[in-house]
């Protein structure tokens, strides 16, 4: 490729909306252009390094036996009914109507329609087990869409899905998924940790998510000091926890004191850690009570995911709003209290131990102080409910936790027979005297977000660092002055004819009149790894410069050798 004939579209300042560094160099490298809030067009520098992603992914994928297809991103709309999640993925599904009035949904994943494809094409233990993939675009409505294409509206992903006719088959296809995840993250050359995860909407029980370390990451990694330990902030536990919910924990129902024996106080001024806070929350709908309390210390935060596995919460999890409280109970949401409240009470085990603690009133501008329980209140039922914090013990008991901003890049999941019990997907087992569900699993790859984590990890004060397996090119040829040189610019064409010739994906700056620095610049900023410049410092001795792009070192060359040097080069960086 010439610059020439290449659409470049650098830009030297900053766009005043990029507020991360990824989203910054992707718009001023050319490689991406907004349109609209959350949507992006990829320029073509952005799509060399896309293809690049996608031709790794099909690499390990073909290794594992998995078979390539695609399906359409509009879906039935009865297809999200059958699986039960038309509701429960929430207003990120975009539904609509065609012009025959009938309901379809902008496809963000694909479980539903894989699984009944497979359904209607798979009937025998014969064709199992089948793993199936696709590069494809998704659409998820998000509420606001931020941080370049981290988080985004429309989104590509790599999805694959696996049916078999037994638990051991799945787990061992969820292994070879799990060793491929790997392979290809470090074929990227990306620093991510494995962490076990909460499955949410998607269903099943055991799910692994593969988690690149960023300071703009949206997501939370917990690790033990010695990293044998790792979740995902949703899921994680401390030692505490763990070993205090192998304890029996029943609710203990005992006689209180009189309110008048609680000391009420106006105009709060107790230390933060020393007060319990009271969330109410929607029940099920149908249940006996319309709300749920959980009670929580202030100094942590509710884990949603995990206040969602008590049965009788409403999924997705919905806060009782400030005008259901005062006409519910005539009081405002920061004077909450569980005194006296006649629904069912959950209490998060960091307050187990807490004494002469402080808890709303359910009297507008007041506390009650110095609140014990077993005295004043009744011991709740007690769960893991918080997030945990750098306070908290490992798991594996290596110490205090550590908690880094991480971007998910991949998922993986053990479906189960979660989708095909819900759409009757069943097939012929061996004896041929009874029909089975499959059992199935998920496992998705996020290539655009990929490419964000990827600049995250590697850039500098002049632009993108990529590695040679996912740069846009791998080697750029830079003439210096060659309108005034022929020399040069012939050198400069005759490598450029030898690097093509060797397959290696090169691109020769060979625009008229533009000044070196301008030159350097754009190509430090684009990232390209390796830098052959052609200059009159060295023509005249029929030798060139090269120059890699992570450290800027410069090397003196023979032309005759250039080639030669690049691919042993290339050899190195492989192994």
């Amino acid at each position: 490729m010439r610059t020439s004939q290449y659409l470049l579209s650098t830009l030297k300042e900053i766009p005043h909306d990029a507020k991360i560094i990824s989203h910054q160099l992707m718009l001023r490298s050319g490689m991406i252009r907004k349109i609209s809030s959350g949507l992006y067009i990829w320029l073509p520098t952005g799509i060399k390094v896309f293809n690049k992603i996608k031709k790794i992914i099909r690499e390990e994928m073909k290794k594992i036996q998995a078979i390539e297809i695609l399906t359409p991103i509009i879906q039935p709309e009865e297809l999200w009914k059958k699986s039960g999640r038309l509701n429960l993925y929430g207003k990120e599904l975009l539904k609509f109507f065609d012009r025959r009035q009938n309901k379809f949904v902008l496809g963000p994943t694909n479980e539903e329609i894989i699984t009944y494809f497979v359904g209607k094409e798979i009937n025998s233990y014969k064709n199992l087990p089948l793993i199936v993939y696709q590069i494809q675009t998704k659409f998820r409505d998000e509420i606001r869409p931020r941080s370049g294409i981290i988080r985004t509206r429309e989104f590509c992903m790599k999805d694959a899905y696996s049916f078999h006719i037994s638990q051991h088959c799945l787990q061992k296809t969820y292994e070879n998924f799990y060793a491929s995840y790997i392979k290809i993250f470090n074929k990227m050359n990306l620093k991510f940790c494995i962490a076990s995860a909460d499955s949410g909407s998607m269903g099943g029980n055991i799910s692994h998510e593969f988690q690149a370390l960023s300071k703009n990451g949206e997501d939370k990694i917990v690790y033990s000091k010695n990293k044998l330990y790792a979740s995902n902030i949703n899921t994680a536990q401390s030692k505490e926890a763990i070993e205090f919910l192998k304890k029996e924990n029943k609710k203990i129902d005992i006689h209180k004191k009189s309110i008048k024996s609680l000391k009420n106080i106006k105009n709060l001024t107790l230390p933060i850690n020393n007060f319990i806070k009271t969330i109410l929350v929607k029940a099920k709908i149908n249940y006996s009570s319309p709300f749920i309390a959980l009670l929580i210390s202030s100094e942590h935060d509710l884990n949603v995911f995990k206040a969602e596995k008590i049965d009788i919460i409403q999924k997705p999890l919905v806060y009782v709003s400030e005008k259901e409280i005062i006409s519910w109970i005539g009081v405002e949401k920061k004077f909450l209290g569980p005194l006296d409240l006649k629904i069912p009470i959950f209490a998060d085990i960091s307050v187990y131990h807490m004494k002469n603690f402080t808890i709303g009133s359910n009297i507008n501008h007041n506390f009650f102080i110095n609140v014990n329980w077993n005295i004043d209140l009744p011991m709740p039922i007690f769960k893991d409910l918080r997030n945990v914090t750098k306070k908290d013990t490992s798991p594996d008991g290596s110490g205090p936790l550590k908690i880094e901003n991480s971007i998910e890049i991949g998922h993986i999941f053990q479906l189960g027979k979660e989708y095909s019990k819900k759409m009757n997907i069943l097939t012929q087992c061996q004896n041929n005297d009874h029909q089975k569900y499959l059992y199935m699993g998920c496992y998705g790859i996020g290539i655009t977000r990929i490419i964000a984590a990827i600049i995250e990890q590697n850039y500098d004060d002049k632009g993108i660092i990529w590695n040679d397996s996912i740069a846009p090119f791998e080697v750029v040829i830079l003439p210096i002055n060659a309108t005034k040189f022929s020399k040069i610019k012939k050198t400069a064409e005759i490598l450029y004819n030898i690097f093509q010739n060797e397959k290696i994906d090169v691109i020769l700056d060979d625009r008229d009149k533009i000044m070196p620095g301008i030159m350097f610049s754009e190509m430090d900023l684009i990232g390209i790894p390796h830098q052959i410049i052609v200059s009159p410092r060295h023509i005249n001795e029929n030798k060139v410069e090269y120059r890699a792009r992570n450290n800027k070192k410069s090397i003196i060359l023979n032309i005759k050798d250039v080639i030669s040097f690049f691919k042993e080069k290339k050899k190195i960086i492989k192994s």
